[in-house]
């Protein structure tokens, strides 16, 4: 075998893994949630309603002590993809919020705003992202709950502001994000 065939027969076992490793995982799904078909085989769940999207994706293992390299890994793949696709505010699309632990898993909490210019209006798709690793497999996780694409003033959404008492879309976020995180658990 030439190292390419090596190479993608480790991606696929990899890859595997994720899904076997993320099948110990009860994922809830929010109530009128409809679940997707997808092709990436890093996205354990993917579903939609109501206006929102929610979706839990495996980044595969780490090691000890890694855990905030790999979100900034992650952040900053993602926010080369946001200048390769022309979004705006990309520096500061990315708000550390708060960490949250449940009864099982510890969670580093993230917002993002995604703001895409069209036709010279601009849309916003706002996420709370919560990163964990699962500790018995020492897997990394990102679990997301995102609204939009939303047409309306980046200021009335506050971009770059994490404002609960005034801002009823990032409320929400956080009250299904907090929903999700609680009943996020193992199979028995």
């Amino acid at each position: 075998m030439n190292n390419n065939t090596v190479n993608q027969a480790n991606d696929m076992a990899r890859i595997a893994n994720y899904r076997l490793h993320a099948e110990n995982l009860s994922v809830p799904v929010m109530n009128g949630f409809e679940v997707l078909n997808n092709n990436n085989p890093q996205t354990i769940l993917l579903a939609t309603g109501h206006g929102f999207t929610e979706q839990l994706v495996s980044d595969g293992h780490i090691e000890d002590g890694e855990f905030e390299k790999r979100i900034e890994l992650v952040i900053t793949k993602t926010k080369d993809f946001m200048k390769a696709n022309g979004l705006e505010n990309v520096e500061n699309s990315f708000i550390p919020y708060k960490e949250y632990n449940s009864e099982v898993f510890n969670y580093k909490l993230y917002v993002q705003d995604l703001i895409i210019p069209s036709n010279g209006e601009k849309s916003v798709i706002r996420n709370m992202i919560a990163f964990f690793v699962e500790p018995r497999m020492k897997d990394f996780y990102q679990l997301c709950i995102g609204v939009g694409p939303l047409k309306m003033p980046t200021e009335q959404l506050k971009i770059g502001v994490i404002d609960l008492q005034n801002d009823l879309i990032t409320q929400s976020l956080d009250n299904i994000m907090k929903t999700l995180m609680d009943n996020l658990k193992y199979k028995n």
